[in-house]
Parts: C-alpha cells; structure tokens; sequence
C-alpha cells in the first residue's frame, strides 16, 4: 500500500512537471522567418538610404549654386565663393562659380550626379543623371 501510494505521488508529480525552453524546431522556424524578414527588408533600407544621399548631394548642390550667385551678383566673380565648404564624403565639386558656368556634386551614394547651370549669374533648377543612364 505505502509503495503504490508512493508510485501515485511520482507519477502525479511527473504529470505536474511542465516543460521548460523550446524545441529544435521551434528554434529554426523562428531563424527561417527572421532570414525572410531581413530578405525582403534589406533592399528597401539601401534604397532609403540612397536615396537619404541623393537628397544630400541636391541640397549642398544647392545651397553651393546660391553662394556662388550671391558672390557673382554682389561682387561680379567668385571671390566670395569657396568650393571647399560644398563637399558631400569625398565628392567634391566640380565646375566653376562664372557668370553663365555649371555646378556639378556626384551623389555619395554613386548613382547619380546633379549640376546646375547658371544663366547670367542666376542658377536654374538642379538637374541629375544617373551614372550609367538616364534619371
């Protein structure tokens, strides 16, 4: 009677027991699922990304177009402007501040390069060109 009695008590407590932690396949479903999230969401933040770039390399562009315009039409040359303070990474900026030149900034991104054409001492709209074809 004492052993069965014991034996009972085991076997209620074995019953009782939970199980702790997860199985091997759980643990791969959950890494599976993680890999095809990470898939499907890697190519849209470097497009993002570059495109955050892009952004960058139109407003220095810019920002680059209107000093220079402010120093033709204030002094009559580009003695005002300094080309070194409209670096976007290691793009620096090509052209020249003149009367009637162009402004040119390569997005860090390396897709794109936008310029600015001046007419008279006034710059127009930005325009890009994608490295390798059009925009």
């Amino acid at each position: 009677m004492a052993f069965t009695l014991l034996q009972q008590r085991l076997t209620n407590a074995q019953k009782k027991k939970q199980k702790n932690g997860f199985t091997l396949i759980e643990l791969m479903v959950v890494v599976a699922i993680v890999g095809i999230l990470t898939a499907v969401g890697l190519p849209q933040l470097t497009k993002a990304q570059d495109k955050a770039k892009d952004s960058t390399a139109i407003a220095t562009l810019t920002n680059a177009s209107k000093e220079c315009s402010l120093s033709l039409i204030s002094n009559g040359d580009a003695s005002d402007f300094t080309p070194e303070n409209f670096s976007v990474g290691s793009n620096d900026l090509t052209g020249t501040c003149e009367i009637d030149g162009t402004l040119g900034l390569a997005s860090v991104s390396g897709n794109n390069t936008y310029s600015v054409a001046f007419d008279g001492g006034v710059p127009g709209v930005v325009a890009g060109t994608a490295v390798g074809g059009g925009l």
